[in-house]
C-alpha cells in the first residue's frame, strides 16, 4: 500500500508542481496516473519513486510482511549505456539482484532478445530497448511496479504481453501504477484512475463508475465532457 499524504513538490521557491495532494493506493491494484502536459504527475510520480523530494507531506509505504518494500521502473524512454553489449547488460543486472532463472528465462524467451545478445544497446532499436526495459523491471517480483507510457514505441505483440504482464503482477498482489495518454489503455487495464491539472488531483474514480455518472461509452468522450461541462463551468 502507498500512502500519500499533503504532498506538495516544487522545483523553486514558490513554484509547486504537485499541490497538497493525499490518496492512498491498495495493493493488488492497477492505477493509471493521467493528465495533460505540465499536470504535475511526472513530478508525482518522481515523487513516489524517491527521485524528487517533496516540499512538504510524505509518502509511506507499507506491505503485508512489513518487509523493505520492492520497486520496478520501466521509464517511457530507458537509459542504457550505449557501447556496451545486451548480455553485459543483462549480466550487471543479475548482479544487481537475485533473479529467479525461471521467470527471467521464460521472459527473456518472450521478448524474442536472443538475436541481440551480442548487439550494442547503442546499435538497438527505441522498441528493443523498451523490451530489456521490460525484462530488467518484471524479471523480479516487485511489490510496486511504476510504469511510465507503458506501450510507448512498442509493436501489437509486445504490447499486449506487457499488458498480461501487469495484470498477472496485479493477480499476484502487486501494486501497478502508470501513467498514459492513451485512455482506452486506462479503460482497459485500470481498477482506479487519477488526473491531474495544475498540480491538483481534480478526479478519483474507477474507469467504470466514472464513464457511467457521465453517461459515455469511452474514457474520451467522458473526460471531454468532465472538462467542458463539469470542471471548467466551476473555475
Amino acid at each position: 500500500m502507498i500512502t500519500v499524504q499533503d504532498v506538495s513538490i516544487s522545483y523553486g521557491t514558490t513554484n509547486l508542481a504537485v499541490k497538497n495532494v493525499s490518496f492512498s493506493i491498495q495493493s493488488g491494484n492497477i492505477v493509471s496516473i493521467i493528465g495533460p502536459n505540465g499536470s504535475g504527475k511526472s513530478s508525482l510520480i518522481k515523487g513516489i519513486l524517491g527521485l524528487v523530494q517533496p516540499k512538504s507531506g510524505s509518502i509511506n509505504f507499507q506491505n503485508k510482511e512489513g518487509k523493505p518494500y520492492t520497486i520496478g521502473y520501466m521509464p517511457q524512454t530507458p537509459r542504457f549505456p550505449a557501447n556496451i553489449k545486451v548480455k553485459e547488460l543483462i549480466s550487471f543486472f543479475k548482479k544487481l539482484e537475485t533473479v529467479n532463472e525461471t521467470r527471467f528465462e521464460n521472459l527473456f524467451n518472450l521478448l524474442d532478445l536472443k538475436h541481440h545478445v551480442d548487439k550494442k544497446i547503442g546499435t538497438l532499436s527505441g522498441g528493443t530497448k523498451q523490451k530489456i526495459s521490460i525484462l530488467q523491471c518484471f524479471s523480479i517480483q516487485k511489490d510496486l511496479y511504476v510504469i511510465d507510457e507503458p506501450t510507448a514505441s512498442l509493436d501489437p505483440y509486445i504490447s499486449h504481453l506487457l499488458k498480461n504482464l501487469l495484470i498477472e503482477q496485479k493477480n499476484q498482489g502487486s501494486l501497478v501504477l502508470f501513467s498514459t495518454h492513451i485512455l482506452s489503455e486506462l479503460q482497459e487495464l485500470a481498477d482506479r484512475f487519477l488526473l491531474l491539472s495544475e498540480g491538483n488531483i481534480l478526479i478519483d474514480d474507477t474507469p467504470k463508475d466514472f464513464l457511467e455518472k457521465n453517461n459515455k461509452a469511452n474514457m474520451d468522450e467522458a473526460l471531454m465532457h468532465f472538462w467542458n461541462e463539469e470542471y471548467k463551468t466551476k473555475v
